[in-house]
């Protein structure tokens, strides 16, 4: 029989008593757990699940019972741990502080695992919210002199969680990263406990061995011959992308590392109108200037239109730039818009000029068979950007920037640093990759993928990842024709972006088309605002380009199901009916 997921602990008995709460809830999941899980976790966290205030706790405040010392199970005499009277300097590495620092990590755990059971519990709220003034004055959140007991620190693990965005609900759907996947919350942990730095294989030697592994396997399903080529780690999609500007600036003028921008000339780089605004961003960062990116037409889908590209490119050539970068996209931030690849390669191969695709969104889809031809023509790229911290529910962050060539980055960004990278170290100093890094601290983010890479699978990922699209598939075919709803633009979506507005019946039957969309722009922004202090769901909003404010619905969410696509669509009526 097949398992019945996170809830089923205690459900074989489910049918025993009709009148008894389902196993499918957490309070019943609780009174099994508090029976099957080991050193009071189930029963630690049926007491925390049982009230709502941040004070939650199943034994009188500040009071704990503490692990004996003898690190077994045992029947020892347990001392109770009063949190009250201790300071952080009575943990570890403090003499004696092995039992109370295994007591207070239990506590905190207790009060993590407390929260993963109420986020995925369609019961609960989304998010508690306050606004800001409000939320300062519920609690003290100042920085204080004097150092906080150890029962304060745990008072502030709990109202911090508690206002906290429960961004694995099943019902959470604001932003592309949503979800919370639990071997990548394990190797978060992990990560944090090891608490080292990418920067040379003597500190992190398997760490940087699972990077180099990984995304070797990365380049591989980009199509690059024997997944050869480089790539890093990065903070985030904008800086992966703000790198590959960097990188192709290099390519074409090495000079410019030691010499600076007076060295080239005017540069002209080239992305969709459509665009994330980390392009601009990346090159206001490198001194090549907002005013030196031009923004490309993309059609009524949202995807580039190639002639365009090509008459911009022939255009700046005239007026003196030097054009150097191409910025494709695939999976455009609202539209959901995969560029066309192949037409875009051939131009930029026509004309000398780098070619990077911008995969952060829509990367991941190349985990999966049913929809990797979306991406076709990304082998031809010079780089990739890759955020597995999107589709892929890897927890943030976690984002790559993928280089067709070898040494490109090294040759780049290499510093030369004595003190870190000496060259008579006595093993292979091409695992020391820190200096093809702009970072020097670098966090590690590589154990995330490769733990649930491994967890899942390759057919793992994509079974996730064809799931999302099937619901966003779902809802298009559900709203597309109902009353009350127009779509953004006509077709299917390409990804699991959902581009929508909803028309109140106040506004519906409007003759007068400016003040129907002069109405129609503040609907959205308000419906938003009710979901957010009911607490029910979240789903984003914006204008794009003419046109008025409409809720871009993404789907990256493994927990959610057709029912909470249903109850969107029911929860945006309800709040907007008397709009």
């Amino acid at each position: 029989m097949a398992s019945q997921g996170f809830w089923s602990v205690g459900g074989d008995n489910a049918g025993a008593n009709p009148g008894s709460q389902s196993p499918s809830t957490p309070r019943a999941w609780c009174q099994a757990a508090a029976q099957k899980l080991s050193g009071g976790i189930g029963s630690k966290l049926c007491a925390l699940l049982s009230v709502g205030d941040a004070e939650r706790s199943a034994e009188p405040p500040g009071k704990q019972e503490a692990s004996c010392g003898c690190g077994k199970a045992c029947s020892c005499a347990k001392a109770p741990v009063v949190f009250t009277d201790l300071y952080s300097t009575d943990l570890l590495p403090a003499l004696d502080g092995d039992a109370k620092t295994l007591t207070f990590l239990q506590e905190v755990v207790d009060i993590l695992l407390a929260y993963i059971v109420e986020s995925f519990d369609r019961e609960t709220k989304v998010i508690d919210f306050h606004y800001p003034n409000e939320l300062l004055q519920m609690n003290n959140w100042e920085l204080q002199g004097e150092p906080a007991t150890l029962d304060d620190i745990l008072i502030s693990c709990r109202a911090t969680l508690k206002y906290a965005i429960k961004t694995a609900h099943p019902r959470y759907f604001n932003q592309l990263s949503t979800g919370l996947d639990m071997v990548g919350l394990a190797a978060d942990w992990l990560t944090s406990t090891a608490n080292t730095n990418m920067f040379t294989y003597e500190v992190a030697p398997v760490f940087v061995l699972l990077e180099y592994v990984t995304l070797k396997k990365m380049r591989e399903i980009i199509g690059w011959t024997d997944g050869r080529g480089d790539g890093i780690f990065s903070p985030g999609g904008a800086i992966s992308n703000m790198y590959a500007m960097l990188l192709a600036r290099f390519k074409m003028f090495p000079e410019v590392k030691e010499k600076g921008m007076s060295s080239v000339p005017r540069l002209a780089a080239f992305t969709s109108e459509h665009s994330h605004f980390s392009i601009k961003k990346g090159a206001a960062a490198l001194g090549i200037g907002t005013e030196s990116v031009i923004c490309i037409k993309a059609d009524e889908s949202g995807k580039m239109v190639p002639a365009d590209l090509e008459r911009k490119i022939l255009e700046a050539k005239q007026k003196g730039f030097v054009p150097f970068f191409v910025s494709a996209t695939a999976g455009t931030t609202v539209y959901g818009a995969f560029d066309p690849l192949i037409p875009i390669s051939d131009i930029c191969k026509k004309y000398n000029v780098w070619m990077h695709v911008d995969g952060a969104w829509g990367g991941s889809l190349l985990m999966s068979r049913r929809h990797r031809w979306k991406l076709d023509g990304v082998d031809r790229a010079n780089s990739v950007t890759w955020n597995p911290h999107k589709m892929m529910s890897v927890p943030l962050q976690c984002s790559a920037l993928l280089v067709r060539e070898e040494g490109l980055m090294q040759n780049c960004n290499q510093m030369h640093a004595c003190y870190l990278f000496q060259q008579d170290k006595h093993y292979d100093l091409s695992y020391d990759t820190g200096d093809k890094a702009l970072q020097c601290g670098r966090h590690v983010d590589i154990f995330k993928l490769w733990l649930m890479w491994r967890a899942k699978g390759t057919i793992g990922f994509e079974a996730q990842i064809d799931k999302c699209l099937e619901l966003s598939e779902y809802l298009y075919n559900k709203i597309k024709d109902r009353e009350g709803y127009q779509m953004v633009f006509d077709g299917k979506p390409q990804h699991t972006n959902v581009c929508f507005w909803y028309l109140p019946p106040g506004i519906r039957y409007m003759e007068d088309k400016e003040e129907k969309k002069k109405r129609l722009h503040k609907v959205a922004p308000v419906i938003k605002a009710r979901m957010m202090e009911y607490g029910t769901t979240m789903v984003s909003y914006q204008p794009q380009g003419d046109k008025v404010n409409f809720f871009r619905m993404v789907i990256s969410n493994p927990a959610a199901t057709f029912e909470d696509i249903d109850f969107l669509t029911e929860e945006i009526e309800r709040l907007g009916q008397d709009l």
